[in-house]
C-alpha cells in the first residue's frame, strides 16, 4: 500500500492486526523504522512526522508503562464517569444554541466540534483562546500536506507548547496538564522532550477523533430511520448504537505505524526487519470473517465480537471510556431534543485523510417545519 508516497504493509484483517499489536516481534519506536534511520525518508515527511517522536504511543515496554501511567491516573472509570454531569451540560448548552438558528446547520462545525473541544480543554486545562490554534495543527497533522506545511506546524506547535507548559508551571491547576508538569519537574517519570511528545500526543488524539465519531453516528442513524426508532422507544440501548458506530464508522481509519524488529511471517507475507506496518482499524472492523458476511452495513441490533475501534493490547487507546461517553451523551440528547432532525439532500464531502474517516461537514435540518419553510 501507498501513504503519501510511503510503501508499507498494512494490516486490513481482524485476527492479522490482532496478533501484531501483541507481537513482541513488531515495535512501536520510530528507531526500528529503517527507511527512517537510513534518511531514505525525511523526518519531517508528513506521516514520519506523526511517529517521529517520543511519548506513549511510539515506545515500548518500560518505556511505555513509565509514560502511560500520569495520563493513565486521568482516565480511570470512576473519574470518567464523573464528568457525565459536566459532559452533559456542554451538549445541553450547545442544543440550545442550536435551536435559536434557522436553517440548516453544520452538525460537525456547530456541535461535534465544539462538545470534543470544550471537554478536551476542560479536563487539560486550555484556554478557549488556543482552541483554533490546536484545531488547524490538528488538521494539518492529518491532512496531505508538504514538508514546508509540516516544518511550518512544528514550529507553531513548539510556540504553543512552550506557552502551556510555562503557564502551567507557573500557575498549576486541577488540569491534566498540570499533572504531567508535575510527572516531570517533580517525580521525574518524563523528560522535557518527552512532556512536550506526550502532551502533543493527547492533543491530535484528544477531539479531532471523538467529533469525527460523532458526526459519523448522526450520519449512521438518519440514514436508518428504523435503527433510530428503536432506540427513542427504548427497544434499543444508545450504548448499543456507540459501539456500532465505533465499529461500522469509526473516525480512526488507520494509523502509523509497527515495525518489524526482525523478519516477521503474518498473513501468509513476511514483513522483513524494519519495515513499517499501517494499522488498518476501520478495514479490521469490517473484516466478514469475525463480524459475519454483513460486516459492512450498519445494525445496532446485531450481536458482533468486540471491535478494535480503540486498538488492542498494550496501547489500547486510554481515552475510550470518555468517548463512549461523550458519543451516548451527546447522540442522545441531540435526537431527543430535535425529534425532526434530518440529513439536508446532497453529497456530503470527505476529509482527504487517509487516517480518519468522517465528512468534512453534516449538513442538517434541525425540524421538518423548518425544512419545508
Amino acid at each position: 500500500m501507498v501513504v503519501e508516497g510511503l510503501e508499507v504493509w498494512a494490516l486490513t484483517r481482524d485476527r492479522e492486526l490482532r496478533e501484531a499489536l501483541t507481537d513482541p516481534r513488531f515495535r512501536r519506536n520510530w528507531r526500528t523504522w529503517r527507511a527512517l534511520a537510513e534518511g531514505e525518508v525525511a523526518t519531517d515527511h508528513p506521516v514520519a512526522a506523526m511517529v517521529y517522536l517520543d511519548n506513549m504511543l511510539t515506545v515500548d515496554g518500560e518505556a511505555h508503562r513509565r509514560m502511560r501511567g500520569p495520563v493513565a491516573r486521568a482516565f480511570t472509570p470512576r473519574r470518567v464517569e464523573s464528568l457525565r454531569p459536566a459532559v452533559g451540560a456542554v451538549v445541553d448548552s450547545l442544543l440550545e444554541e442550536l435551536a435559536e438558528r434557522d436553517g440548516p446547520v453544520d452538525l460537525k462545525a456547530e456541535f461535534a466540534y465544539p462538545l470534543s473541544m470544550r471537554v478536551f480543554s476542560e479536563l487539560f486545562g486550555i484556554p478557549e483562546r488556543d482552541h483554533d490554534r490546536m484545531r488547524q495543527m490538528v488538521a494539518t497533522a492529518f491532512s496531505p500536506s508538504t514538508p514546508e506545511e509540516v516544518r511550518a506546524m512544528r514550529e507553531q506547535l513548539d510556540a504553543f507548547l512552550t506557552e502551556l507548559i510555562s503557564d502551567k508551571r507557573s500557575e498549576p491547576g486541577e488540569d491534566l496538564t498540570s499533572a504531567l508538569v508535575s510527572a516531570t519537574d517533580e517525580e521525574h517519570q518524563l523528560s522535557d522532550a518527552e512532556l512536550r511528545d506526550t502532551l502533543w500526543l493527547l492533543v491530535t488524539a484528544g477531539f479531532e477523533t471523538t467529533s469525527s465519531a460523532l458526526v459519523n453516528g448522526v450520519q449512521a442513524l438518519l440514514s436508518h430511520p428504523e435503527q433510530l426508532a428503536l432506540l427513542r422507544s427504548g427497544s434499543a440501548a444508545w450504548t448499543d448504537a456507540v459501539e456500532e458506530v465505533l465499529r461500522q464508522a469509526g473516525s480512526v481509519a488507520t494509523l502509523p505505524f509497527l515495525f518489524a524488529a526482525e523478519d516477521v511471517e503474518i498473513g501468509g507475507r513476511t514483513v522483513r526487519a524494519g519495515e513499517p506496518v499501517l494499522l488498518a482499524y476501520l478495514a479490521a472492523n469490517l473484516d466478514t470473517d469475525r463480524y459475519g458476511a454483513d460486516a459492512a452495513e450498519f445494525d445496532l441490533t446485531r450481536s458482533r465480537p468486540r471491535h478494535l475501534a480503540f486498538g488492542h493490547g498494550p496501547h489500547t487507546c486510554l481515552g475510550a471510556a470518555l468517548a463512549r461517553l461523550e458519543l451516548e451523551v451527546a447522540l442522545k440528547a441531540l435526537f431527543i431534543r430535535f425529534p425532526e432532525v434530518s440529513l439536508v439532500e446532497g453529497d456530503v464531502p470527505r476529509l482527504g485523510s487517509v487516517f480518519i474517516n468522517s465528512p468534512a461537514s453534516l449538513p442538517v435540518r434541525l425540524s421538518a417545519q423548518r425544512a419545508a419553510a
